[in-house]
């Protein structure tokens, strides 16, 4: 038990100088107010999104970089979401609203979508990003300025997660912990490692003719991940990819409650895992040991186990209060958002594993046919 406690408490350790190094190598976008000479298209999925579409996309439209396009692909909705893109466009003409198709065999609906609105785009930049996300004014002439700069093919933002209730504080701040806290983000832009790329639903700003060159979504038709995908597509084919924070100029908020947050990532973490069983397995059952098992210890009054739950702290409290996430949640809900985590790997495992099902956005998918990003 003892070797086990000192084992975790080196782990946290290494965890918290990881974390203070990529707080300070992953740095906030500057802000640029105008940008020019390029077109860019704006490529937006939408399939049922009538509680943040016309936020989202007024946003667009409202950027200070103003040669764009902004294509929503309208995949299939039952909802209002057709109506208010048809309000929107009436008086915008720089919004067009294409009505997607059913995917093809083999064919996951987002990548189908997106494929279609590249198909309909003329930009020389392309920008993808989810229904949902809200942008600042200066956003995309900040990303524009960025990808100059930087001369990458693709640069991905990481926005602010807008979070409330008692769930979405407990278990979305699992994103952020994954890229500041668990790995070495800091090595993504000075790598082109495909395992080490970075992407994101938030904005993927692509130029096109490496999309093009990669293979665009079609090389993803399967992935279940597609915004990390292209990523390591563009990786693959020796472009070079970057990340860069943008937290001051994009939010969204991603799931609302527990429900919203279980479903969306059962559908993807057996497929983060590589859809190996062991690999799955073994994180159901590490979880608790480095994340539950020291404040467990702890109410023994083991010294190294109060250690680690005090550097845990102290970690959580360090990186919410760079990304302004709530400090209450840093200091309580460790133990919580581990545990659901667990319960989560192990369920999309069951479900999209032996089950075979993938199950999103009312259309089921044969989950042994989809790969995380990019298909082999």
């Amino acid at each position: 038990m003892e070797i086990v406690a000192v084992i975790v408490l080196f782990a946290w350790i290494l965890t918290f100088v990881g974390t203070l190094i990529n707080l300070s190598v992953l740095r906030r976008l500057p802000v640029e107010t105008s940008t020019t000479g390029v077109r860019v298209s704006i490529i937006v999925p939408a399939r049922d999104e009538e509680k943040a579409i016309e936020s989202s996309v007024r946003s667009f439209l409202s950027q200070t970089h103003t040669d764009l396009e902004v294509i929503v692909v309208n995949d299939r909705s039952t909802d209002g979401t057709a109506a208010i893109l048809e309000r929107i466009a009436a008086h915008d003409p720089r919004l067009r609203v294409i009505p997607g198709a059913d995917p093809p065999e083999g064919w996951l609906g987002k990548p189908w979508a997106l494929h279609q609105g590249y198909e309909h785009s003329n930009g020389e930049l392309l920008l993808f990003v989810d229904a949902d996300i809200h942008y600042a004014p200066a956003a995309v002439a900040s990303m524009v300025a960025r990808l100059r700069v930087s001369g990458a093919a693709m640069v991905s933002i990481l926005p602010h997660f807008e979070m409330r209730g008692l769930w979405e504080n407990a278990l979305l701040p699992m994103m952020a912990m994954t890229i500041f806290s668990f790995l070495p983000s800091w090595m993504s832009n000075r790598s082109r490692r495909e395992w080490l790329a970075v992407g994101g639903g938030p904005g993927n700003l692509v130029r096109r003719e490496a999309y093009a060159a990669a293979g665009g979504h079609v090389a993803l038709q399967g992935a279940v991940v597609d915004d990390v995908g292209l990523a390591r597509l563009l990786r693959r084919n020796g472009f070079r990819t970057e990340i860069a924070r943008a937290d001051h100029l994009v939010s969204l908020r991603m799931y609302h409650g527990l429900r919203e947050i279980v479903e969306g990532f059962t559908k993807n973490a057996f497929a983060a895992f590589g859809r190996s069983y062991v690999v799955a397995l073994t994180s159901v059952v590490l979880t608790p040991v480095f994340h539950i098992f020291p404040y467990v210890l702890a109410l023994t009054g083991n010294p190294i186990a109060i250690g680690t739950v005090v550097l845990i702290s102290v970690t959580r409290l360090t990186l919410f209060a760079s990304l302004r996430y709530r400090l209450d949640a840093a200091l309580l809900l460790h133990p919580v958002m581990t545990a659901v985590w667990a319960w989560i790997f192990l369920r999309s495992t069951w479900i999209t594993g032996v089950r075979g099902q993938l199950h999103w956005r009312g259309r089921m998918y044969d989950a042994a046919k989809t790969r995380f990003g990019p298909d082999r």
